[in-house]
């Protein structure tokens, strides 16, 4: 199968397994231990890219900097639903991308609603991804999310 075909199944795969799912744990490295934080998912469609609101202020923020591996877990146990994603995260500023992604359930961590200067987002670009498939009672993993990159592919903020 094609790079670009497999990446495109992986990408609606995880999309479908994800979607309507409301919350998010992400998981960070600071001080040298794991830390998880629930997050409120996104809302728009997965194109391979999570996003997360937050405040500039939260201490994930810093971890992020230092660190942008990072780990997501998604579980709905009603229709057994388990999925987890790796990635490379990066805080972005983008006032429009907020508006976008804003809705009220971001309210109680961000009172001062979209405008507020210090309400930033989180980009995970998932680099590999899987889920418990319940039917056979195995993990599968999701394989080719990792586009080949040059060194003017890559989005600004993302480390390099």
């Amino acid at each position: 199968m094609p790079e670009s075909t497999r990446r495109e199944e992986a990408v609606r795969t995880l999309a479908r397994m994800i979607q309507d799912i409301p919350v998010a744990m992400l998981t960070t490295t600071g001080m040298g231990r794991l830390r998880s934080r629930p997050m409120v998912a996104q809302r728009v469609a997965f194109d391979g890219r999570l996003w997360f609101v937050t405040s500039r202020g939260a201490g994930m923020t810093g971890e992020i900097r230092d660190r942008q591996s990072v780990h997501v877990t998604f579980v709905s146990p009603g229709d057994s639903r388990y999925v987890w994603a790796t990635g490379t995260a990066a805080l972005v500023d983008d006032r429009a991308k907020v508006q976008e992604l804003w809705h009220p359930g971001y309210q109680p961590w961000c009172p001062g609603g979209p405008g507020d200067p210090s309400v930033t987002l989180i980009k995970v670009r998932v680099e590999e991804a899987g889920y418990w498939d319940p039917a056979t009672s195995r993990m599968v993993v999701l394989a080719g999310f990792v586009e080949p990159t040059t060194f003017h592919d890559v989005e600004p903020g993302m480390g390099i």
